[in-house]
């Protein structure tokens, strides 16, 4: 009877086994020759004894390597299954004041310009506005550190100035007064940049004329041609601001804290499904591999006791009859990740 041969390059069995072919074929005829096990024995042949042994030996150096890398990540899930349901209980009464409040106005919330577009606007008109501003403080003739210094000032100030006013105008004057001031203003600023812009364009044409330096009334619309750039600067992240929020403050509010508070959420569950994964599939392989060390062992013992019996004079025992015994495992809860609202627990 030829054994079959599985390889199990993953779990490590030494090789070569002392447990060969060869060496049960040659045992189980040598104890069946000597009626061992005994005809009415129901304890196993101490060769059959030290097979199952030496399996449950692999059996036992696969789980302890598994235990050691589970119990490595179990902290950390249980870490952030904690803070899944913190965040969950946060969440909680803020979309319950929410939708009291939308149904108090009988509307949702309204937000014509994206929050992410909102903020990338600032950040991009913040660092337009740095090189403008450094142009104009070298003029000033002061050390390169100070002109930057300066320049990243304004460029910092003027946009937080603008959010500020733009979410103050948005939740303190009436919608239509709002919408009115912001209609006003987009035409004069846009207006005066692009005349601005006419005006610097034109004098370096000038300049390229002329040895001599700008005229004062040059310098002067130099001046105002600055301040209508920094304007539009300003009424930019001004409008994003005004836009990017409801008119309603408390509604405004309730909303932003339940996107932040759900992009926490979201974080924290895109981690908890990763290790959780993780956690299943090192109980999976593990698994996996412990019963292929045993169904290996059921085969030599199976071989064995075949052998036995056709060379045995007498009956063969009942522990024939029963299949090799193992013992019990005790193997680690999984990670659940089908949780009513998401979560995860230690099942």
């Amino acid at each position: 009877m030829d054994l079959p041969r599985i390889e199990l390059p993953r779990i490590g069995i030494k090789a070569p086994s002392p447990f060969t072919e060869q060496r049960i074929l040659a045992e189980g005829q040598q104890d069946g020759e000597r009626n061992i096990p005994e005809m009415g024995s129901y304890m196993a042949a101490p060769f059959e004894q030290a097979l199952i042994a030496h399996g449950e030996q692999e059996v036992h150096r696969i789980f302890k390597r598994a235990s050691i890398r589970i119990a490595k990540r179990q902290p950390v899930f249980q870490a952030l299954a904690g803070r899944l349901e913190d965040l969950e209980r946060r969440i909680q009464p803020i979309a319950d004041r929410y939708k009291a409040r939308s149904k108090e106005l009988g509307r949702d919330v309204t937000i014509p310009f994206p929050s992410a577009l909102h903020w990338g606007l600032i950040v991009f008109l913040g660092f337009g506005e740095f090189p403008l501003n450094t142009v104009v403080f070298r003029l000033f003739g002061e050390a390169e550190f100070l002109t930057y210094l300066m320049a990243s000032t304004l460029a910092l100030i003027i946009p937080v100035i603008g959010l500020f006013i733009g979410i103050h105008m948005r939740h303190a004057i009436p919608r239509m007064a709002g919408n009115i001031l912001i209609g006003l203003l987009a035409p004069i600023t846009v207006g005066g940049a692009l005349y601005a812009v006419s005006l610097l364009r034109n004098t370096y044409i000038s300049s390229q004329f002329s040895a001599g330096a700008p005229m004062a009334s040059d310098q002067g619309r130099l001046a105002w041609a600055l301040f209508a750039l920094n304007s539009l600067v300003f009424f930019g992240v001004l409008a994003a601001s005004y836009f990017a929020h409801d008119p309603d403050e408390k509604l405004d509010l309730f909303h932003k804290s339940l996107t932040s508070l759900d992009r926490k959420r979201r974080a924290v569950r895109k981690r908890l499904f990763r290790i959780g994964t993780r956690i299943n599939g090192e109980i999976q392989a593990a698994k996996s591999h412990i019963e292929q060390i045993r169904s290996l062992t059921r085969e030599r013992v199976a071989m064995y006791r075949q052998t036995n019996i056709r060379f045995r004079r007498l009956l063969p025992p009942p522990s024939f009859r029963r299949g090799p015994e193992f013992p019990q495992l005790d193997w680690w809860p999984e990670a659940s990740m089908n949780s009513e609202n998401g979560a995860s627990d230690g099942r």
